[in-house]
């Protein structure tokens, strides 16, 4: 049998074969694909972005709660032994009280000095006095034989609901308060004196 040569003619009769490869319609699916891809990805991660800022703000402001708390824990605990220390030292044997009522000034003032008889340390409790002015500032005074003895300058407002140690004396016969200019003055201010008692007995 003759075998079939090939020539130029069965060349051209035989259809050429398309180059393999994407098309543009194929192309153009894969973009629009990864276009939806991207969205989604952005999407999701703006949402765990946004969630993540609102847990960091929610922990942010339990820190800041739990720090405030803790501040007011401290106080508490501090203001409870302070209290402890003043009842001590009012309900101790040798401490003696003696009761400072108003006077023409002030009628309805009324302050506790409590005298260790024994120290000698003296500690003021102020019952009823009035704020005083920014730069005015009341002064403790012991009178001794007959001479006022400066006891020391004391604080207002919350200092004021505790005992506030003021200064040593080894005798007096009457303790009394004057508003003065900040600071403490040498000679008590007659004239505004708020508060006197004499020593019972």
């Amino acid at each position: 049998m003759e075998q079939h040569k090939f020539t130029p003619a069965d060349a051209l009769a035989k259809p050429m074969e398309e180059p393999k490869g994407l098309s543009w319609k194929s192309i153009a699916a894969l973009s629009f694909l990864l276009l939806i891809v991207s969205l989604v990805l952005n999407y999701f991660f703006f949402n765990r972005w946004k969630e993540f800022r609102d847990y960091k703000d929610k922990y942010q402001a339990l820190l800041v709660s739990q720090n405030s708390i803790q501040s007011k824990n401290e106080l508490y605990k501090t203001r409870l032994e302070q209290l402890e220390q003043s009842l001590n030292i009012m309900e101790d044997p040798a401490v003696m009280k003696v009761k400072m009522p108003g006077t023409k000034l002030k009628p309805d003032a009324v302050a506790t000095v409590f005298w260790n008889t024994q120290s000698k340390q003296v500690y003021l409790k102020v019952n009823n006095l009035p704020e005083p002015a920014a730069d005015k500032q009341y002064q403790l005074w012991a009178i001794v034989d007959g001479k006022p003895i400066d006891m020391g300058v004391f604080d207002m407002g919350d200092t004021a609901k505790l005992l506030q140690k003021m200064k040593i004396t080894d005798k007096v016969q009457m303790f009394a308060v004057t508003l003065e200019q900040k600071g403490g003055a040498v000679q008590p201010t007659l004239e505004q004196m708020y508060v006197a008692g004499k020593i019972p007995g």
